[in-house]
């Protein structure tokens, strides 16, 4: 494992959002000792703060080092860590892990990246009517209508009047866009919005970098991003593990479904960069966030906020920046997070009219589908309790709620799982893995992942109109013990139960 970063040195006083500190920045991100941005650590508070929850298979100790740094804030709640908890280099917390804040909100404990999400789209066609070639018309037609660049518009890009509704009204603001009813808010989280915090309403310009709002920049790409460790997959129903939720659902053996796993768009990151100095920020763009950072905080937004606070707390590298969340600094922040996490919700919209679209166009005109479920794993959730908010970041982890479907993803040729909230969640346990993408990697890199019966089609193409197919093969499916193994661990800690195994047919990554 290597060191997330090197801070900068020197002692210094930042005092974001009425919280005072004094810090000497370490250098690297490891240890018992304060983090730029944050409170010191106190020795005393870890004590059944941090839960783990694991599988037998080694994890670094480093990331159990900054966890348990992390549990010992005094405004840290509780620290959670899955089974598949790994740590992506260039991220200031290690991924697969949920951290309780009261009354305190922290950035850098998610990605910049919020509302990353997965979904399932149930249809009407079964394994035998998804033969290679339908499959690759499929994948080919919803590709062609991909962006080749960020300022590449297409069939599902949308207006500027339509963004500033995606990131005030969420899913809602596009559903008029997409000609999709009502009822699709029901399928995802929230609604597709983040809930209203009883601060009133506050004017975009306040939040949201003008240019952002005014170029094509983040509204041409819209929800057909499958590129890195996200994808569209076609899978069939292999297995039922829970009949009686499984009829109630909609599913019987055989059937197909299309899940998705993508990001946010290109707004959300672009936007929250302007608010912390992110490690994952690459060297080539820093200049450019710097000028359009300065000109935001010193400019637009003139004469609000204080000028050095400004500078400590959204162009220095902290690692962590703690804000108060009734502060003004705090506010802002939840009011940009919530702005974030909305165009996630929006932007997946227009993946779901791609997909309902690209099954009608390439395989059968008359197939009926529909979203089941989409599911966020990035972002900062709020509850407000008698002691105060509570704010509760995710990274690569899913919210756990009881009775609510599940999705844990497997890999391109290793089955996925949906399931369903146990009755009774133990509050520590608020959070699950969004996959076994790590484990199943450790399995492949040990030898430990042999063949199965079924074949997966891989396409790899390359984006927009005049997209190529750059790679074609076939893939035999393999065991699916680390996700099975993973969903046990569920169980036995009574967090959810399996209903339905999703065996994957066919992946495109572009």
């Amino acid at each position: 494992m290597k060191p997330v970063a090197t801070a900068p040195s020197g002692l210094r006083l930042i005092e974001g959002g009425g919280v005072a500190e004094a810090n000497r920045a370490p250098a690297n991100g490891f240890g018992l000792r304060a983090a730029p941005g944050g409170i010191a650590p106190d020795a005393h508070l870890a004590a059944g703060k941090l839960t783990r929850v694991g599988l037998g298979e080694r994890v670094p100790p480093a990331i159990f080092e900054r966890l348990e740094e992390i549990a010992r804030l005094p405004y840290v709640e509780r620290v959670l860590a899955l089974p598949d908890v790994h740590w992506k280099e260039q991220m200031e917390v290690p991924s697969s892990i949920s951290i309780a804040t009261r009354n305190v909100v922290v950035p850098e404990f998610t990605s910049a990246a919020v509302n990353d999400g997965m979904g399932v789209v149930r249809t009407s066609l079964r394994e035998s009517d998804v033969t290679p070639e339908r499959m690759a018309r499929f994948f080919t037609g919803i590709n062609a209508h991909s962006a080749a660049h960020f300022f590449d518009t297409n069939r599902y890009s949308i207006s500027s009047d339509e963004l500033r509704r995606a990131v005030t009204a969420g899913a809602a603001g596009l559903v008029p866009r997409y000609g999709l009813p009502e009822s699709v808010l029901d399928r995802f989280e929230d609604g597709g919005r983040v809930p209203d915090r009883g601060d009133g309403p506050v004017s975009l310009g306040e939040v949201v970098p003008l240019p952002l709002l005014a170029t094509r920049f983040s509204r041409s790409e819209m929800g057909l991003n499958f590129g890195g460790n996200h994808f569209l997959e076609v899978q069939v129903v292999d297995e039922i593990l829970d009949a009686e939720v499984a009829a109630r659902w909609g599913f019987e053996r055989g059937a197909v479904v299309v899940m998705y796993h993508l990001g946010p768009g290109p707004f959300g990151a672009t936007l929250l960069h302007h608010y912390s100095r992110r490690l994952k920020l690459p060297a080539s763009r820093v200049p450019m966030f710097m000028l359009s950072k300065l000109l935001f905080h010193y400019v637009q937004r003139a004469g609000r906020g204080n000028l050095t606070r400004k500078w400590d707390l959204h162009f220095r590298f902290n690692q962590r920046t703690p804000l108060v969340a009734q502060s003004e600094e705090g506010r802002l922040l939840r009011e940009a997070l919530a702005m974030a996490i909305n165009f996630g919700y929006g932007y997946r919209l227009a993946t779901l009219r791609a997909i309902l679209d690209g099954l009608r166009e390439s395989i059968a005109p008359d197939v009926q589908a529909e979203l089941f479920c989409d599911i966020s794993h990035n972002g900062v959730s709020e509850r407000h309790t008698e002691s105060g908010i509570e704010c509760v970041a995710r990274h690569n982890a899913c919210r756990l709620e009881s009775g609510t479907p599940t999705i844990v993803a497997g890999s391109y040729d290793v089955p996925s799982y949906l399931g369903i909230g146990s009755e009774r969640i133990d509050a520590r346990l608020d959070s699950y893995d969004h996959g076994a993408g790590h484990l199943i990697d450790r399995y492949r890199e040990t030898d430990r992942l042999p063949p199965a019966a079924g074949v997966v089609e891989r396409f790899r193409m390359t984006r927009g109109r005049d997209a190529r197919v750059l790679r074609h093969d076939r893939a035999p499916v393999r065991s699916a013990d680390p996700i099975e193994r993973l969903m046990e661990c569920f169980e036995q800690r009574r967090m959810m139960r399996a209903v339905i195994r999703l065996r994957p047919l066919g992946n495109l990554k572009n």
